[in-house]
């Protein structure tokens, strides 16, 4: 087939919806049952696309990527993945600029299939629920944030420092790694130090956020940044620091005056610190703080509360986990097997601290804002052992022991301080098959469990930040 434009492109894209993958493959007359990129390979082949490598766009006007999506268990929708766009050959980008780059030029226009990852139906029953032409060009806010992105990845290997690239030194485009062995090492231009091989990505805060707002509803989340000018000069985080500096150092009742916030009788002065955020941030939100740019970037914002003697009293909870689905990953992409969530959410994200302290008065002061990504070598280290431990825990069969009406198990805890532990992330314990649970995937190892109880289904749970490693983050703002 011959594709003169973007638009016959997506014209043809849109025919695939909502045809089962079996009968796509007899349709194409195609021999690829049972490949774990069947959807892929079905979506190019609508095209009448070869497979191959080439570095311009499939088609030449539009490059094709199918990409999965999931319905959580509160029935929101969210990306299954980042999306891997094209190979980083660190020779060629020390060279380039960003309007010129291999990476515009190959995706500046991406025609996205979006099909449903859906475990308890046959991988053949699988159909594209929806075809979005994504234009980078149309959208200049975003546009701006993905160049400062890729100069700040491009930075790095005209520092001769490709080897310390990582997902979190940038927001909305990454460079993920692709190949974890020996074979997928690259030279690098300006050193002699071989760095992993590695791709650009939208990553999949951002791939979820163009699912939600643009494609499966109309949830637009307000966006920090009114112009994109703003950002000729200024990065975000250096946005987000200018909005927050006139305010630190000012108790929250000057501030709430500052600010106009409205006094209410039955608040304390320490429940303003979202409302707060918010109002300095320019967004309003009914959940928490929720700005259009920490959806896209993977920015996790969270206020932190101390008292007068420096104690933050609350962990911080992360995405719940599937227990059948956790036990199911590697920690790194191989074989086959998806990676480990906790390791791209980590890889991925970076959290924004606003921090409040009480003094000795009991007047709460804003101290200030730090952006903290977790290090990589404790990504690597302990948080890999503890991801290890709790998925070991769980094949082995977890423990739990019902005493004095309540259930404790043998899951990871605060105490075995290794920056993480796991706790429950439901609004009511269940050990039965309900809303508040997820089945396990060995049966559990009781000790007095009562009659009604089941071994296969436990408490919903999720990864929570230990309290004092987030003390730790943010200490020097004390």
């Amino acid at each position: 087939m011959d594709f003169k434009t973007k638009e016959e492109v997506h014209n043809r894209a849109v025919q695939i919806e909502n045809i089962k993958q079996k009968d796509l493959i007899k349709m194409l007359n195609l021999h690829i049952k049972g490949n774990k990129n069947a959807m892929g390979d079905v979506f190019e082949a609508w095209f009448g696309k070869p497979k191959d490598s080439a570095s311009q766009p499939d088609l030449g006007v539009s490059e094709l990527k199918a990409t999965p999506f999931k319905r959580l268990k509160n029935g929101d929708i969210s990306a299954k993945e980042r999306l891997v766009l094209n190979i980083i050959n660190y020779e060629d980008l020390n060279k380039e600029n960003f309007e010129n780059s291999h990476l515009l030029e190959k995706n500046k226009v991406l025609e996205l299939g979006y099909y449903e990852y859906n475990k308890d139906i046959p991988k053949e029953d699988w159909f594209f629920a929806k075809c979005v032409m994504y234009e980078m060009l149309n959208n200049k806010n975003d546009l701006e944030i993905i160049k400062k992105d890729w100069e700040i990845i491009q930075s790095y290997v005209k520092q001769g420092k490709a080897e310390e690239i990582n997902e979190g030194i940038t927001n909305y485009l990454a460079a993920c790694t692709k190949g974890v062995n020996k074979h997928s090492m690259r030279t690098q231009p300006n050193s002699n130090v071989m760095a992993k091989q590695r791709a650009f990505s939208l990553k999949g805060s951002f791939m979820t956020t163009l699912l939600r707002d643009y494609i499966f509803g109309n949830k637009h989340s307000d966006a920090i940044i009114k112009d994109s000018t703003e950002l000729s000069t200024q990065s975000l985080e250096d946005i987000i620091h200018s909005k927050f500096k006139p305010f630190i150092g000012k108790s929250v009742k000057e501030i709430v005056n500052d600010l106009n916030i409205p006094i209410k009788e039955t608040k304390t002065i320490g429940k303003y610190n979202v409302e707060i955020v918010n109002r300095i941030l320019g967004i309003k939100s009914r959940n928490g703080i929720e700005a259009d740019e920490f959806k896209k970037a993977s920015i996790v914002p969270k206020t932190v509360q101390f008292n007068q003697r420096n104690t933050n009293k609350e962990s911080m909870s992360l995405p719940p986990f599937k227990f059948k689905d956790l036990v199911e990953e590697n920690w790194n992409d191989k074989d086959g097997s998806p990676e480990a969530s906790l390791n791209v959410y980590f890889s991925e994200t970076k959290f924004l601290f606003v921090v409040f302290k009480t003094d000795d008065d009991g007047i709460n002061y804003l101290k200030g804002i730090k952006f903290f990504r977790v290090p990589d070598d404790q990504r690597e280290g302990i948080i890999k052992e503890a991801w290890q431990q709790t998925v070991d825990t769980l094949l082995s069969g977890v423990k739990l022991t019902f005493e004095n009406n309540r259930v404790s198990n043998n899951l990871l805890s605060s105490k075995d301080r290794k920056i993480i532990h796991v706790r429950p992330h439901a609004a009511k314990s269940s050990y039965v098959d309900s809303k508040d649970s997820n089945e396990l995937p060995a049966p559990a190892k009781w000790t007095n469990k009562p009659e009604s109880y089941s071994q296969n289904f436990m408490t919903t749970q999720s990864f929570w930040l230990n309290k004092n490693y987030i003390k730790s983050a943010v200490e020097d703002l004390l």
